[in-house]
């Protein structure tokens, strides 16, 4: 079923969400009728469900699994939000690493009615609540660690690329190795090579990424300990992305941003934020 973003909208409402409520108890004590008949009695029978929001409530049946009970009402709006959630992906979802404070102050005053009415913004949450709230931190993390993924392993793919013509123009017959694709604790993520005096040798690289709108890369400890080992040899590629702009960095020019271990204290990942003339 396509919903449109004015019907969306609908779908986040207490009028909807009663609706839907009002279905499942009519359907379970009248079997077998279809839902076009459930909803035209409900209008004429009872007049309490007489003005929900029916349009709304059935795209929620369909969506919401049959199975939910409307005996315990908290649990049926809960499930329902979390289908909304997967269907809609609205944008405030993203909130939800940072805490349910977070998430309530992004949400619109209908879909803070249905969070309430589902006993998530509840002053002591139960268990089943703390891990609605877990999943849904989770899934978000998990889909941003996936696009982080994907944006390393094209950054990577650029300096295959990259380091395979430069090779082929300083007519090195070598080619490039993809490290981190078979082991990701070597340090580094492309073997590479430099002309030397009588053969090629080592060219160590650590790729990065940067999107348009963050210009900041991260850099473990392995890493830069690696850098520090093989200096003359490593570096750094920073890809400008979308725009595929490369930036080549050497661990003397990284060295500045980099914190010193102090007390019992040791640092393992940092953030580098860059800036001109590299960004």
């Amino acid at each position: 079923m396509t919903v449109t973003l004015h019907r969306q909208e609908s779908l986040f409402t207490m009028s909807a969400f009663n609706g839907l409520l009002a279905i499942r108890r009519y359907s379970k004590d009248h079997p077998g009728i279809v839902l076009l008949e459930v909803i035209t009695a409900l209008k004429h029978v009872s007049a309490d469900d007489a003005y929900h929001d029916y349009e709304a409530a059935a795209v929620l049946h369909e969506w919401v699994s049959a199975d939910q009970s409307y005996d315990d009402i908290p649990v049926l709006f809960r499930d329902t939000i979390t289908v909304l959630v997967k269907q809609l992906n609205p944008w405030w979802l993203r909130m939800s690493p940072l805490g349910r404070e977070r998430v309530r102050a992004a949400l619109s005053a209908n879909e803070a009615q249905c969070f309430e009415a589902a006993g998530l913004f509840s002053a002591t949450p139960t268990a089943q609540i703390l891990r609605w709230w877990d999943a849904l931190a989770q899934g978000v993390r998990a889909e941003e660690n996936s696009k982080r993924l994907a944006q390393g392993r094209l950054a990577e793919q650029l300096t295959i690329d990259y380091e395979t013509r430069r090779l082929s123009t300083l007519g090195i017959a070598n080619r490039p190795r993809w490290i981190s694709l078979d082991d990701n604790t070597a340090g580094y993520d492309v073997h590479s090579y430099d002309q030397g005096p009588v053969e090629p040798i080592a060219k160590l690289i650590e790729v990065k990424s940067c999107g348009r709108d963050v210009q900041e890369i991260f850099l473990t400890r392995n890493e830069w300990e690696t850098a520090l080992e093989r200096a003359p040899h490593y570096r750094f590629h920073v890809w400008m992305l979308p725009e595929e702009r490369l930036v080549e960095l050497t661990p003397n020019e990284i060295e500045a941003h980099v914190p010193l271990d102090r007390g019992n204290g040791r640092w393992q990942i940092i953030k580098i934020t860059l800036s001109e003339p590299y960004c």
